[in-house]
């Protein structure tokens, strides 16, 4: 499998495929032992190999490929849950209001909000959160360093909870 690796850095989709076809199983194991329901684990398992071969360029030939693949698979299930997470503390508990309604408002708020930022943190804080794209992603994406990505995330949220909580205070 490891022979594959360079092929799949160069671009071959022929190796990649067999790669898939070698771990696909394995990956979505991990994912449904953790998540404990078979949809979200095939749609993080894609997710997975979607993102190795997005970012296969980086590949390193120092360590195994079925190790980075699960490296990969990792950190979408990182960002998956922080994403549940957040969408389980924002849910309306509110009666009276319907979800779909309090949804629709939720994300006019958040739309809003965001378009408050200016362009490059919009779009850093677009990769991250709502593409799960790690910092490290956002960076090479955007042709910037992981610490400045950390410092419009950071200002970025800084301002949006100040402009969201002037919406509901």
């Amino acid at each position: 499998m490891d022979q594959g690796l360079a092929a799949i850095k160069n671009g071959s989709h022929e190796a990649f495929v067999e790669v898939y076809g070698l771990l696909h199983i394995k990956v979505f194991r991990f994912y449904a032992k953790r998540v404990r329901h078979d949809d979200p684990a095939k749609e993080l398992t894609q997710q997975c190999f979607i993102r190795l071969w997005e970012y296969r360029h980086t590949l390193s030939e120092e360590h195994p490929l079925e190790k980075q693949v699960f490296i990969i698979a990792r950190s979408v299930l990182i960002n998956y849950l922080k994403k549940e997470a957040v969408r389980r503390k924002v849910a309306p508990v509110e009666e009276g209001i319907s979800n779909e309604h309090a949804h629709f408002e939720l994300s006019a708020h958040l739309h809003a909000a965001l378009e408050t930022l200016s362009p490059v943190r919009k779009k850093v804080v677009m990769l991250k959160s709502l593409h799960g794209f790690s910092n490290r992603e956002v960076a090479d994406r955007m042709n910037i360093s992981v610490k400045t990505v950390e410092d419009h995330i950071t200002k970025a949220f800084r301002h949006l909870r100040q402009v969201v909580s002037s919406f509901f205070f």
